[in-house]
């Protein structure tokens, strides 16, 4: 076997140069942009087998790179371009950097060994100019090559073992010689490439196509001895519900936008036992809570993913809890929870669950201390819903419970231990549970609610909702224990709204995060 470090060495350096191009084009002296989706011509290169693939966008004129460099602006970098240009990472910009930037870059792995620390796979970069990429990859490595050919195609090889070639206007450089021969047999359609392959193609169309980065991953085929093929591993994913997840390919992006970076993640999974918390649905919440709400989160169906995973899991979870020593079973340890609330089970509370519910928080006057927020849930069954609650609020409650009426909704009220005012109603088809000041502040509807907020619209324009939280940053970061405003750096003022968010559509699940930039 070769010296692995010399291995792990020689891809090193050619991972950096590509990505070094990379990075660096985010400070191109440049005003122009050019819209339009990222040609990812080295997975027309890589084998079909490779389980892991990472590309850049190399193409400086891109609109997702001045679109960043915009956005690095608004965070504070001053003239960043010019000075990044300057320094080039000690390279010579025209020579050493310019010849790399042909539009992509990539690195991909098709087999892992974590003990041994090797691994199969290589670097592919889109040239500009593919003589200056072979000399300046040469001098950079330090080795000595020596040339032979493949199936008619000249490739060099080191005494270490790291191989290099220019194959159709692209630098590839792999660990090993199986994977150089493998990747010009694709390049001869004697095999398929990766992006030929209908995973790859249909995880792609789900996303956009217009970004900085783009990851694919299918940890079946990546092979070797790593941790996700221990069998325990295997058998334990299975039993959770969750190795339809892992196992299924996925893909993920990043990418810039006019308000902010955006990062998307879609796996060929429908979600396993999840799949119920994922589909899409427009938020009624979202239109009820008072635009002060800077943390909002909703989801669906937690009953029916509750049922599902408990189902799937009964006998693993009952086992787990008998070895851990304090409960005989999984029923066992949620009637004693619910008795302690006044249920006899916390499933009832589980039960109610089986529509959209909500969590909203806000700080009035801008404190810490202000905290106040609230639990929103619709409600199927008002009178089950109604017997749940009275029966939590009277075992939790400082003396007895009290009736008011706010905007046409009787509240129940109670003082709890700490001495804070908790309220629920029951309105509209869903209920309200939380500080009376918050369930006051959205039964009243004196506010206009969040969906009229711009941070918000800003944050979910486009998108397909199903399970997300939205952040306010600019109240978020805003935050104070004594009133008195802290002193905002210009990156943390600028920061406007974070979104994450998961989905299911046709059959696919995604996972997206979303911050936005002020101008």
């Amino acid at each position: 076997m070769p010296a692995l470090p010399r291995r792990a060495a020689g891809i090193g350096i050619t991972a950096v140069l590509a990505l070094v191009a990379a990075v660096v084009a985010v400070f191109v002296l440049t005003t122009s942009s050019k819209a339009g989706e990222v040609n990812l011509t080295t997975a027309r290169l890589v084998p079909a087998d490779a389980g892991l693939y990472v590309a850049i966008n190399t193409d400086l004129a891109s609109d997702q790179w001045v679109a960043t460099f915009n956005l690095a602006e608004r965070l504070g970098a001053e003239n960043p371009r010019q000075t990044l240009k300057d320094e080039a990472f000690g390279m010579d910009w025209d020579d050493e950097i310019a010849p790399f930037l042909g539009g992509n870059a990539a690195f991909f792995l098709r087999q892992v060994d974590v003990e041994m620390f090797d691994f199969q796979g290589g670097v592919i970069v889109k040239c500009k100019d593919e003589k200056k990429c072979s000399k300046v990859f040469v001098e950079q490595s330090g080795l000595d090559f020596e040339k032979t050919t493949y199936q008619g195609t000249e490739y060099a090889m080191s005494d270490g073992m790291l191989l290099f070639a220019i194959i159709d206007g692209h630098l590839v450089v792999t660990t090993d010689e199986d994977t150089m021969k493998a990747v010009i047999d694709v390049h001869k359609g004697k095999t398929k490439s990766l992006a030929s392959t209908a995973d790859f193609q249909n995880l792609r169309d789900e996303l956009t196509k217009n970004f900085l980065s783009f990851i694919y991953l299918n940890t079946e085929d990546l092979t070797g001895d790593f941790l996700l093929n221990e069998p325990v591993i295997k058998q334990a994913l299975e039993q959770s519900g969750t190795s339809d997840i892992v196992f299924k390919p996925m893909a993920m992006v990043a990418s810039a936008k006019a308000d902010g970076f955006e990062y998307a993640a879609a796996s060929t999974s429908n979600g396993g036992v999840a799949g119920p918390m994922l589909q899409p649905h427009v938020s009624k919440f979202a239109k009820v809570v008072p635009q002060d709400a800077s943390v909002f989160m909703t989801t669906n169906n937690l009953a029916q993913t509750w049922n599902d995973a408990v189902t799937k899991s009964r006998a693993d979870i009952d086992k787990a809890i008998r070895e851990e020593g304090t409960y005989r079973d999984l029923d066992e340890a949620l009637r004693d929870a619910g008795r302690q609330v006044g249920l006899k089970s916390i499933e009832e509370i589980i039960e109610l669950l089986d529509g959209e519910a909500a969590i909203a928080a806000w700080f009035p006057g801008g404190r810490q201390e202000d905290a106040t927020g609230l639990l929103l849930f619709e409600v199927s069954d008002e009178a089950a819903a109604r017997s749940v609650l009275d029966r939590v609020f009277n075992a939790s409650a400082v003396g007895r419970p009290t009736k008011e009426t706010v905007g046409g909704v009787e509240l129940t009220v109670i003082t709890g231990e700490d001495r804070e005012k908790l309220a629920f109603g029951i309105t509209n088809g869903y209920a309200l549970v939380g500080a009376l000041d918050a369930v006051k502040a959205t039964v009243d509807r004196k506010e206009n609610p969040l969906t009229d907020l711009g941070i918000y619209q800003r944050a979910t324009a486009g998108q397909t909702l199903g399970t997300y939280a939205f952040f306010n940053l600019t109240e978020l970061t805003r935050l104070t224990e004594g009133g008195v405003p802290p002193v905002l750096d210009e990156m943390t003022q600028a920061l406007e709204g974070l979104m994450y968010n998961a989905v299911e559509v046709n059959g696919v699940a995604r996972v997206s995060g979303l911050v936005t930039i002020s101008k």
